[in-house]
């Protein structure tokens, strides 16, 4: 006995008009809530990573003064949010800090740190830097020039 298809039923693939609205809104209204976040997210990855290069610059500024036996620097401009490396010969480079990102203090004579040939540092210091509302530190001991990075400020 052979099956008849029943003209009435019949079946259609896919998502109606309003089951599409409704998946949409929910996704809409799940990013809105969740956009905070990420945005905060976003503004501590860029800190970590400011803060890593800084600290990375630093201990090449070391190595650097050490292998060329000639001193270099590194001068940290608050006000235009950036620092100028100098290495052994002599050349700068500006590296800017992105926006998310301040700049906020340094305790180094005339906000320079330099390396010695001998691979010490002028002074030990901070280096304070604002993201959003937290403060981190990157950290320089003096005489070895050890480099570490903080949330919470060195002790005196």
């Amino acid at each position: 006995m052979m099956k008849r298809n029943n003209p009435i039923i019949s079946y259609y693939p896919g998502f109606t008009l309003i089951e599409f609205i409704v998946v949409i809104s929910l996704f809409s209204f799940l990013f809105a809530f969740s956009f905070p976040s990420l945005t905060n997210l976003r503004k501590t990855l860029i800190g970590k990573t400011v803060v890593q290069k800084i600290s990375s610059q630093m201990r090449i500024a070391k190595i650097e003064a050490l292998n060329n036996r000639k001193t270099t620097k590194i001068v940290f401009d608050i006000a235009h949010n950036k620092y100028i490396y100098t290495n052994s010969s002599g050349k700068s480079t500006h590296h800017p800090i992105p926006d998310e990102v301040i700049l906020y203090r340094t305790n180094f004579p005339l906000n320079t740190l330099r390396f010695y040939s001998t691979g010490t540092p002028s002074s030990g210091g901070t280096i304070t830097l604002r993201i959003g509302s937290n403060l981190k530190y990157v950290i320089i001991t003096p005489v070895t020039g050890r480099v570490r990075i903080s949330d919470k400020p060195p002790s005196n």
